[in-house]
């Protein structure tokens, strides 16, 4: 893990020294190549100190506008149908989670330039009115809380505004967590979100409703898909229990869009062969990941990996790194 983000670095560092000393155009040189993009929240500004999740509306727009002039975006479908043309970048965008920021700033923008995006949506609306990382993001940022109690274990603040236990962050053992469970931690922070101005903050949480979604899901430029029901890590939690996040993610939106949901983006991109059949059999023609877990995953034609969106880096170093297909 520290190799990657030291090699992560010195990757930036090499582009920044490139584009400084006028060699930018060949890191931004055109070629060919296949992505699929993954973003998942757009803001006013950008914030970044809740999490990585975030890009703002004019930088998104700007990126937009860029590769629609320079490159071949086009569909989920047609990536999938292989309708790409040479020698250039072909991309289709998705969007995992279900933000009523994309309701709010990326649609209008993807009308505006026509482009095709597909959203893939996670139903724990009839558990809660928020996921669980985003509240947890939210409060352990703004909680005067040094130290708080989850199962027994005594989690305490650092100076990242993150909740440690045995080295352990409380949003990565959470991941693993049945909801159940997990639900404890909207008790330990319960005082500290309601006392948080929530419509100062609706940009890192809210949610689209039923409506927002069905109305997404009839216009022509953009499909609807299934991202699981609570956002846990399917791969972590009881079997049983991830087949139900799946299904029931799967039904609460064919419900709603009155018409078959049939992709499905795992979350945070963790998956295995079992999930992956279970798909399958209950009628998920594609899976969206993140990275493959084999060199043999990537020949099978219904799974897709996904490239995502770094807010920390420019605009020109997104695209170099884009163009590359690695951000090392």
């Amino acid at each position: 893990m520290l190799w990657m983000r030291i090699k992560y670095r010195l990757g930036l560092l090499y582009k920044t020294i490139l584009f400084k000393l006028g060699f930018g155009k060949f890191l931004l040189r055109n070629r060919y190549g296949e992505r699929i993009l993954v973003y998942h929240g757009i803001d006013e500004v950008g914030e970044t100190k809740y999490n990585s999740r975030f890009i703002s509306k004019a930088f998104f727009e700007e990126f937009i506008k860029y590769i629609t002039t320079h490159y071949n975006v086009i569909s989920l479908d047609d990536f999938y149908q292989k309708k790409f043309k040479k020698d250039t970048l072909n991309i289709a965008l998705t969007f995992d989670d279900g933000y009523l920021n994309n309701y709010k700033y990326a649609v209008p923008i993807l009308e505006k330039y026509k482009v095709p995006a597909s959203f893939y949506i996670t139903t724990i609306h009839d558990k809660a009115p928020y996921l669980w990382a985003d509240f947890l993001d939210i409060v352990s940022y703004h909680t005067n809380k040094k130290e708080v109690i989850l199962e027994r274990n005594l989690y305490q603040k650092n100076d990242k505004h993150e909740f440690i236990w045995n080295g352990i962050s409380m949003k990565n053992v959470a991941k693993a967590l049945p909801y159940d469970v997990l639900k404890m931690i909207y008790e330990v922070f319960k005082d500290d979100w309601e006392a948080l101005p929530p419509k100062k903050y609706e940009d890192y949480w809210m949610l689209m409703n039923a409506q927002q979604i069905k109305e997404i899901s009839e216009n022509p430029l953009f499909t609807i898909g299934a991202h699981g029901e609570t956002h846990a890590s399917l791969v972590d939690i009881p079997l049983e229990e991830a087949k139900k996040e799946i299904l029931h993610s799967k039904t609460q939106l064919e419900d709603i869009c009155n018409q078959p949901i049939t992709e499905f983006a795992f979350p945070f991109g963790y998956y295995r062969q079992e999930l992956a059949d279970y798909c399958a059999e209950i009628g998920f023609e594609r899976l969206l990941l993140v990275d493959y877990n084999t060199k043999e995953d990537a020949k099978n034609d219904a799974w897709k990996n996904r490239f995502v969106m770094n807010p920390y880096i420019s605009m020109e170093h997104q695209l170099a790194c884009l163009l590359k297909g690695s951000y090392f």
